[in-house]
């Protein structure tokens, strides 16, 4: 093989490995009685390197997108996502959350 061919081949390997990802999906919910309401639903996302640096507020600014989606700020059956998806060296971390505006 050649050396130009060689070198396609590793760089082609190796944008694969950098690109591809793991999912995790960690979810949870806080319902009440049976409510009515609009559906109301927001989603925050960031990126975290080498699971050391974890990004902070992604919660809070999804809860201040749902509150700001609901005149009177009643929100019930909320329910929570975060996402997590690796990469090589990164993860890109997603909380979404839905619920019913009273």
């Amino acid at each position: 093989m050649s050396k130009f061919k060689w070198l396609r081949a590793a760089g082609l390997g190796l944008a694969m490995a950098g690109l591809s990802g793991c999912f995790f999906v960690m979810s949870g919910t806080v319902s009440s009685t049976a409510a009515k309401g609009s559906t109301v639903s927001a989603e925050a996302s960031d990126w975290g390197i080498l699971r050391l640096s974890i990004p902070e507020d992604l919660t809070s600014t999804v809860n201040g997108q749902l509150a700001g989606q609901c005149p009177s700020g009643k929100i019930s059956n909320v329910s929570t996502e975060l996402t997590m998806r690796e990469f090589f060296l990164a993860e890109m971390y997603t909380v979404s959350a839905t619920g019913l505006c009273q």
